[in-house]
C-alpha cells in the first residue's frame, strides 16, 4: 500500500484523490496549504500531487523540498492555469508529470497507476556517487539530481551529454563517470573541440595515412582509435565544426570510420561523453548544430547547476580548496575567518567553482604563514563586487523599511512644528539609530513573509544563512 499526499486548496480535488486512492487500495493524506503539506510529508509519502497555486505560495517553488521528503516521493504538479514555461520548469526539476485542471477521476487514477508502477519497478541506485578523487561535493537538489544521473550513466554504455556554465566542473563529472564505469581500466581520451584547427579536425579525430596531405610525413592514429575500449570525452562539443558533424555522427552510430587518405575503414569501440556550456537545442533550431547529432548525444543529459544556485555548498568547497592548496604548497593549515566566508557566500561567482578555487588559492598565498584567511586576503575585484552589492541592498532595505509617507514626501521630524529655535534644538535620531531601526523592521517583515523559514528568509534577503541568523540574534527575533 502506498501513501499519497495531495496538496491542493480545492476540496473537490482532495476528495477525488481520496476516492481514487480508496479504489486502488492506497492511503491518501490531504493538505490545503504548503505548510501543512510539508508537515504531513515529513512522516513519509510515496507520491505528492502538488497544486501550483496555493494560499501560502507557489507550489513550483517548493517542488524540490517535497521531492526531498522522507522516501523521496515522486512529484505530480497540478495547475488550473496551463503554462508551457511552468510545465517545462516542473519537468526539468524532476516532476513525474504536469497535469492541467479540470481533471477527471480516470485522469488521476491513470497517473497514480503509472507513477506507482514506475516506483515499484525502479532499481535502487546510489544517490551519491563515490569517486576516488573525492572532489565532487554537493547535497542540494540540483547536485543530487546530477549525481543520481551520473550513477545511472556509470552503470551503462549510453552516450552522455553534460551541460553547465563555464567552471562548474563538467570535466570532473566526465572523469568521475569514467572512473566508475566498466571502462575504468581503459583509456580516457579528451578532445577540446574549441582548440582543434578547423582544417585538421578530421585528421585529429580519424587519423591519417602518410602523404594524405601536405605535411603528413608519417601515418598518425586518430583520437577515436586511441579511445578504443575506453572513453572519448568531447569537451565543448558545441564548437565542433558543422561540416565535420555529419562524419562524426556516422562514426558515432557505426563505431567505424575511414582515416584521411585510407581506403579501408577501421573500428573503434569507444564510449562517448560530451560536454558544453552552449545551448545546443537553440543552435540546432538556428541551423548551427545538427539536430540528429544532438539526439545521439542526449542518451543521458546531466545538467550541473551553477555555484550561485548551490550557495549552501560553498563552505565545504572552500575548505576543500584551501586544504588541498596548502598541502600541495607546504603551507600551514588555514581557516576561513567568518567575515571572509560571508563574502564568499555573498559573491555571485560568474566563474563558478573554478573561480572559487582560484580565488582561494590566491588568498592562501596572500595569507602566507598565517592561520586565518581574512577578507583582506580575498581578490580585490571580489571584495569590490560584494561591497557594492551590500551598499545597494542597504539602500533598498532603507527604502522598503521607511513608512509610506516617508517614501512619497520629505521626512517630517518632531521639530518641524516648532519654531525655528525650538526646531533646531529638537532631538533627532542619529543616523546609526535610524539605520538600526530600519534594519530591524526589515528583518521582521522578511520573517513574516517567509513564515519563519530561515532558509527562505535568507534567500529573499539575498544574504547567507549565517548572516541571517546573526541578524535574528541581534534583534532578539
Amino acid at each position: 500500500m502506498a501513501r499519497i499526499l495531495v496538496v491542493d486548496d480545492e476540496a473537490l480535488m482532495r476528495t477525488m484523490v481520496e476516492v481514487v486512492c480508496t479504489r486502488l487500495g492506497h492511503e491518501a493524506v490531504c493538505a490545503a496549504t504548503l505548510k501543512d503539506g510539508l508537515s504531513l510529508g515529513r512522516r513519509g509519502v510515496d507520491v505528492v500531487l502538488l497544486d501550483a497555486w496555493l494560499p501560502d505560495g507557489n507550489g513550483l517553488e517548493f517542488q524540490s523540498e517535497f521531492a526531498h521528503l522522507p522516501h523521496k516521493p515522486d512529484i505530480v504538479v497540478i495547475t488550473g492555469h496551463g503554462d508551457g514555461d511552468a510545465a517545462e520548469a516542473a519537468l526539468r526539476s524532476g516532476a513525474w508529470e504536469f497535469l492541467s485542471k479540470p481533471l477527471k477521476i480516470r485522469d488521476i487514477e491513470q497517473c497514480l497507476r503509472h507513477v506507482l508502477a514506475f516506483r515499484q519497478g525502479r532499481k535502487p541506485c546510489p544517490a551519491e556517487l563515490k569517486v576516488d578523487s573525492g572532489h565532487i561535493l554537493g547535497s542540494g537538489p540540483g547536485m543530487t539530481r546530477a549525481l543520481k544521473l551520473l550513477a545511472q550513466a556509470a552503470q551503462s554504455e549510453v552516450n552522455v551529454l553534460i551541460t553547465g556554465e563555464t567552471g562548474v566542473g563538467k570535466e570532473l563529472f566526465a572523469r568521475a563517470l569514467f572512473r566508475n564505469s566498466n571502462r575504468a581500466a581503459r583509456p580516457f581520451v579528451t578532445v577540446d573541440c574549441a582548440s582543434l584547427p578547423e582544417t585538421l579536425v578530421e585528421s585529429h579525430l580519424f587519423g591519417h595515412s602518410r602523404g594524405a596531405f601536405t605535411g603528413a610525413e608519417r601515418a598518425r592514429e586518430g583520437l577515436l582509435l586511441a579511445a578504443h575500449r575506453g572513453t572519448l570525452f568531447l569537451d565543448e562539443v558545441g564548437d565542433l565544426p558543422l561540416a565535420m558533424q555529419g562524419a562524426f555522427l556516422r562514426a558515432l552510430e557505426l563505431r567505424r570510420f575511414r582515416p584521411v587518405g585510407e581506403v579501408r575503414e577501421v573500428d573503434s569501440d569507444f564510449r562517448l561523453v560530451a560536454a558544453t556550456n552552449r545551448d545546443l537545442e537553440g543552435m540546432a533550431r538556428g541551423g548551427q548544430f545538427r539536430g540528429d547529432l544532438l539526439y545521439r548525444l542526449q542518451g543521458i543529459s546531466i545538467v550541473i547547476p551553477p555555484l550561485r544556485e548551490r550557495r549552501d555548498e560553498i563552505p565545504s568547497l572552500a575548505r576543500q580548496a584551501v586544504t588541498a592548496f596548502c598541502l600541495r604548497n607546504d603551507l600551514p593549515e588555514k581557516l576561513l575567518a567568518e567575515p571572509a566566508l560571508d563574502m564568499l557566500m555573498e559573491y555571485h561567482w560568474p566563474g563558478n567553482v573554478r573561480e572559487l578555487i582560484h580565488a582561494l588559492e590566491r588568498s592562501c598565498l596572500a595569507a602566507g604563514q598565517g592561520e586565518l584567511i581574512l577578507p583582506g586576503h580575498l581578490p580585490t575585484q571580489m571584495r569590490v563586487a560584494v561591497t557594492r552589492s551590500r551598499v545597494s541592498r542597504g539602500r533598498e532595505r532603507a527604502a522598503e523599511a521607511a513608512p509610506p509617507q516617508a517614501r512619497d514626501a520629505a521626512p517630517a521630524y518632531a521639530g518641524d512644528s516648532l519654531g525655528p529655535e525650538q526646531g533646531a534644538a529638537a532631538a533627532l535620531p542619529s543616523l546609526r539609530d535610524w539605520k538600526a531601526r530600519a534594519e530591524e523592521e526589515y528583518v521582521r517583515r522578511v520573517m513574516a513573509v517567509s513564515a519563519g523559514d530561515a532558509r527562505r528568509a535568507a534567500a529573499l534577503a539575498g544574504i547567507s544563512r549565517g548572516h541571517w541568523y546573526e541578524l535574528i540574534r541581534k534583534y532578539h527575533i
